[in-house]
Formats: C-alpha cells, structure tokens, sequence
C-alpha cells in the first residue's frame, strides 16, 4: 500500500486541479514525484487513487477507466480518513477484530 506521504502529496495535487478538469495517474504521478521520496510508481498512484474514489470518501470520482475528476475537498476527505482509522482503533482496542 502507498504511504501516507503520497497520499498527503496527492491530496495536496488534487486541491491544485480545476474541479472540471479531468486527469489520470500519470499526471498525478508527474506532479507528486518530486514531493515524495522514495519516488512513488504509478501502481503506487493508482491505489491511493483507487482508495479516495471509495464512495466513503469520495476525494475523486472515476469518470471512466483510469481516468477521473475532483471530489470532496480535501478536508472533507481528511476528515473522513480520520473518522475511519478511529473506528479501526476502537474496533482494536475492543479485540473485535480477533474474533473475526
């Protein structure tokens, strides 16, 4: 999985792009490579995309394959992230996740 480095370098690209323009993991790609290190891939690019298209967070909508548009803003999706990972600690710290 992509590092929550890339993942803030792609939010950061993402709140750069005009909401009706569209784009691909390519362009994405060329624009966070200099802002994270190691250098990302593109496989790496295409999961964080593939995880903010998730309707529950929709940071970015596929548009058709491989290529989309703008979201949520990203606050709204930071926020969503972070409402997720508490429920993720809370499901841990009540060893629900061992019975499962």
């Amino acid at each position: 999985m992509a590092s929550d480095r890339l993942l803030a370098a792609v939010l950061d690209v993402l709140t750069e792009v005009d909401p009706a323009e569209m784009f691909d993991a390519r362009g994405v790609l060329r624009a966070v490579r200099p802002a994270v290190d190691p250098t990302p891939g593109l496989d790496d690019v295409d999961e964080v995309l593939a995880l903010l298209a998730l309707p529950m967070l929709g940071g970015v909508v596929a548009v058709c394959d491989g290529v989309y548009r703008t979201g949520a803003a990203a606050e709204i999706v930071v926020g969503r992230l972070r409402r997720l990972a508490d429920a993720v600690r809370q499901v841990d710290d009540e060893g629900l996740a061992d019975r499962y």
